[in-house]
């Protein structure tokens, strides 16, 4: 995959390498906390992410336990605007971006789209995600979801 950017756009292109530099190892331990579901994804990767039940939202964290904004990653932000430019491309005219961490306080980012037959628009779309019924993930998307985990170096949970 390659993320390219222009003034204008950001630009997804599929099977090509986003770029030559190795993502960083993954910490050695994690954090012991059994409440925070961040920390039982399987996988050595650097970033975790949970699928939501809406087409396309995710849930992408560090694989570490990580309470600081500014101890936060790069590459969760480059994955998180990557993973937002291939839902544009699939036709969702916007993406919500939630980072709340209050539940758990591990830093995480809720990807979350909107698609055109949304009725709901901001945050009354986002605080219905556990109460209204949710457009189920397309296999394309799901396909997509998996290229941009390998490319991105995210354990799916």
């Amino acid at each position: 995959m390659v993320l390219t950017i222009s003034q204008t756009r950001w630009k997804y292109e599929p099977a090509v390498s986003l770029s030559s530099a190795q993502p960083p190892e993954p910490p050695a331990t994690l954090h012991n906390n059994p409440e925070n579901p961040f920390l039982v994804i399987p996988g050595n990767r650097p970033l975790v992410a949970l699928k939501g039940a809406r087409n396309g939202y995710i849930m992408l964290a560090p694989a570490a336990e990580i309470t600081q904004y500014a101890d936060l990653p790069s590459t969760l932000w480059f994955a998180a605007q990557a993973w937002a430019a291939i839902l544009e491309q699939v036709g969702s005219p916007r993406m919500y971006t939630v980072i709340l961490s209050e539940v758990t306080r591990h830093l995480h980012i809720h990807l979350f789209p909107r698609w055109p037959e949304d009725e709901l628009r901001g945050t009354a779309l986002f605080d219905g995600r556990d109460t209204q019924p949710q457009p189920p993930w397309t296999p394309a998307l799901q396909a997509a979801l998996t290229q941009w985990a390998q490319t991105h170096q995210v354990s799916l949970g």
